[in-house]
Order: structure tokens, then C-alpha cells, then sequence
């Protein structure tokens, strides 16, 4: 995703380029973004982060899903729907 900055006087985009930009994203490209905002919001939370510690020090245990193990979740998962 590149973005050119605009010249107004902070140096950055302003909220209305960024939306205008985010419309433009393939629906793939804003889940990815949805997921960065998710991450950034919950970042300054202490339990948030020491919950990805713990994740992140299991995954390199070893500890880790295949795409396998998550289809069959999903699939073995409630729905609101069902």
C-alpha cells in the first residue's frame, strides 16, 4: 500500500485524503487494515499485551495451527446462523 503524503502543514494526510485512500483498497487490503487499527486500539492495554507475549512465546515453542487445524475450527465452531 503506497500513500504519497499531501503538503498541508503538518506533513501528513489529512483524515478525508486517508478515507478517500481506503475506499480505493481492494476489500482484502481493508481487512488487513481493519485488523492494524483492531491491534493499534487495543496496544496501550497492558493485558493486551502481555496476552501477545504469551501467544507469540507459545508460537515459538513450537505451539502453533496449521490451516488445517483452522478450517476445521471454523467449521466445528457455533454459529449465530445454525
Amino acid at each position: 500500500m503506497q500513500w504519497e503524503l499531501s503538503s498541508n502543514r503538518f506533513g501528513i494526510m489529512s483524515l478525508l485524503e486517508i478515507k478517500e485512500r481506503i475506499s480505493q483498497l481492494t476489500a482484502e487490503e481493508r481487512l488487513e487494515l481493519a485488523g492494524l487499527i483492531a491491534h493499534l486500539n487495543q496496544s496501550e492495554r497492558s493485558d493486551y499485551r502481555e496476552e501477545l507475549d504469551k501467544r507469540l512465546a507459545a508460537m515459538d515453542e513450537g505451539k502453533k495451527f496449521t490451516r488445517q487445524d483452522l478450517e476445521r475450527l471454523h467449521r466445528d465452531a457455533p454459529s449465530k446462523d445454525r
